[in-house]
């Protein structure tokens, strides 16, 4: 008898539960908040605390802090929104609601370092904990994820070193959260409110707005066939407009009064002085966006960032709302203005800062529907919950490495500005007049601690030079408007501009040859400022003569033509042109340029170094004794040289020649 054929069991898959939930009662929220405002705190000011203890006191890693505390300190003690007294009336702030919150201090402390960092820390710490209330919604009842994103926010290198940097940055990103959460939450006037801040803050807040009202329409659309989508009434939108209008029109009100334009000086100069023509838009996405958000641990959140826009994406066509849409059309909105406008993100990727906490909310978000997605096609409860767990952890780690590593970033920046733009402001103060006009291009530190009146060539403050910033010719127009404007000192980085054929009263050269800050004494009739062209073929040649390369050495000669051509009368360029032809055994050009270059200048110190010093190794020693000499009239602490000199005389004395 044939046994019966076993039947095939077919076993049915069993959906798998994904959902992690953690929903914290109102005190345990309370305690979730203090420890998020109390690590805050506490890794902002380890910060602060190693600089000062480095440095020997605190400090900015930035000169932009002080252009607002210099409004600010005006409007409180001349009642003029002015950068000296009540006479330089502008709108030079570009975050004018930041300069109102330091005025305010102003009237509890006089500490200008203390007011900043209390600022910067305080709004650091209402972002992170609206960072967490943002999170806590979009990751609805799996507060875990909340939880452990916003360990990585709080562990973020950047957030915590612009807390301590005097800017108004943490303030700017506490605007768009908690601007993103009441939009979430469809608080209407508390939304109202902030997202007309957003303009006070930063211009560029402009993006975020955008991406609100693009987002706006996706919800009303998707709404049709969701009613579970919470909108704006038309009632809520009355509301949203009344304030909004009142907050925008007193901004433009205040901008064209001061300035004559619909947004701040700051941003204006700007946008010209780093306009696309000037500056390459693909360099500025290659190094200052991509390169910014895949150092260290962004490399991972770019990751889920790319995930996360993904599947926002994919619910677009299925026509399912995504949170993320807001914060990823934000994110390439803001990226493209800067990319299209203003290819520049300044020292640090200060103006990248912005998106990096709705970058990290995409990537988290990104990484929890991959994680999910891959433990439901595994049918595993483990990886769909814990693979999230398990990177964010990493990420976090990672994180506060790279804050650790950060920190002796923060510590030498600050000693850098202070080398510079605070000392050369407290030589102003102390060794010019009360009535001397002082012309620069870095207006913070030495337009605050100098008390002197200031001209901004850079346009910051002296909107007038704005138009002509980019002109080629820009050294003569800006010449011109010194004189007319009475200036008396002129304080320059080199790499800015240059000054040639005259001895700087103050300089920076012995403490850093980089970025060398040099105060000279004004006469417009002999001050010799080089052209911008002229200024770049010499920083050009100065990299090429570092390199100590025979071809690179060559190659100076016809760039230094070319600048002769445009400044004729720069010592510099035949002091350079000298130095290239001693390099390459071409002794009677080295000399004779070199030669040419002290006829210009008859003080300038290292050409008649190198003079000497060549001589000496022609042995021409009565030539050598000569400059070396002058050298030692003019310097005469080189105790290098002064031994040099000794023997050179003692050669002398015993008949060598």
């Amino acid at each position: 008898m044939a046994k019966p054929r076993k039947q095939k069991q077919v076993q049915s898959k069993v959906e798998i539960n994904t959902d992690f939930l953690f929903e914290p009662d109102k005190n345990i929220k309370i305690l979730i908040y203090s420890g998020i405002a109390l690590v805050s705190f506490f890794l902002a000011f380890i910060y602060l605390f190693s600089a000062n203890k480095a440095n020997g006191g605190f400090g900015f890693p930035l000169d932009d802090p002080w252009i607002h505390l210099t409004f600010a300190k005006n409007l409180v003690d001349y009642h003029s929104f002015s950068y000296f007294k009540n006479e330089m009336s502008t709108a030079g702030s570009t975050s004018p609601i930041y300069t109102l919150f330091l005025a305010a201090g102003f009237f509890i402390t006089s500490n200008e370092m203390i007011l900043s960092y209390v600022l910067g820390i305080a709004f650091l710490i209402l972002s992170s904990v609206f960072f967490y209330k943002l999170s806590s919604y979009d990751f609805g009842k799996e507060g875990v994820y909340a939880l452990l994103v916003t360990a990585v926010f709080l562990a973020d290198k950047w957030m915590n070193f612009i807390s301590v940097s005097g800017m108004e940055t943490t303030m700017f990103i506490f605007i768009l959260i908690a601007t993103a959460y009441f939009y979430r939450q469809k608080q209407v006037i508390p939304f109202a409110v902030f997202v007309s801040l957003i303009l006070w803050s930063r211009p560029d807040g402009l993006a975020f707005i955008g991406a609100i009202v693009v987002d706006i329409f996706i919800q009303n659309y998707f709404a049709k066939t969701n009613s579970d989508i919470k909108l704006f009434s038309k009632n809520d939108f009355v509301k949203i407009g009344i304030v909004a209008a009142v907050f925008f029109a007193l901004y433009v009100i205040m901008n064209y009064t001061l300035s004559g334009s619909l947004l701040p000086n700051t941003y204006n100069a700007k946008l010209t002085y780093y306009a696309p023509e000037f500056r390459s838009q693909a360099d500025f996405l290659k190094g200052e966006v991509w390169g910014y958000f895949t150092a260290g641990s962004y490399a991972i959140v770019m990751v889920g960032f790319f995930a996360g826009t993904i599947f926002a994406l994919l619910d677009l066509f299925k026509k399912k709302y995504n949170n993320n849409f807001l914060y990823v059309i934000f994110i390439f909105a803001f990226i493209f203005i800067y990319w299209y406008k203003l290819p520049y993100a300044h020292r640090f990727g200060r103006y990248m800062m912005p998106v990096i906490p709705f970058m990290i909310i995409v990537s988290s978000v990104g990484f929890k529907e991959f994680f999910k997605a891959v433990g439901k096609f595994m049918n595993n409860r483990t990886v769909a919950i814990y693979g999230t767990v398990v990177m964010l952890i990493l990420i976090t780690a990672l994180s506060f490495t790279n804050y650790l590593d950060n920190k002796s970033e923060y510590i030498k920046e600050c000693k850098y500005i202070n080398d510079r733009q605070v000392m050369a402001a407290k030589w102003i103060k102390k060794n010019t007049n009360e009535n001397d006009i002082i012309a620069t291009h870095d207006v913070g530190a030495i337009g605050f601690y100098s008390q002197r009146k200031i001209v901004d060539v850079a346009g910051l403050v002296t909107p007038e030079l704005i138009s002509k910033i980019s002109d080629v010719n820009y050294v003569a127009t800006m010449n011109e408007y010194l004189k007319k404007s009475g200036v008396t000192y002129l304080a320059f980085l080199r790499e800015w501009y240059r000054v040639v054929n005259q001895t700087p009263l103050f300089t920076t050269q012995d403490i850093s040859p980089m970025e060398i800050m040099d105060v000279y004494k004004y006469d417009p009739a002999k001050t010799n400022i080089l052209s911008k062209v002229s200024n770049s073929m010499i920083m050009e040649v100065q990299n090429r003569l570092s390199s100590r390369n025979p071809q690179q050495i060559q190659s100076v000669i016809p760039i230094l033509n070319r600048s002769l051509q445009t400044d004729p009368n720069s010592s510099l360029t035949y002091f350079y042109l000298g130095i290239a032809g001693m390099m390459t055994n071409d002794n009677k050009a080295g000399e004779s340029n070199m030669l040419k270059a002290i006829e210009i200048y008859p003080e300038f110190k290292d050409a008649l170094l190198q003079l000497g010093m060549f001589c000496n190794r022609n042995n021409r020693k009565d030539d050598a004794q000569k400059y070396l000499e002058k050298y030692l009239l003019l310097n005469p602490n080189d105790q290098k040289v002064k031994d040099q000199l000794k023997e050179i005389t003692e050669a002398l004395k015993n008949g060598q020649k």
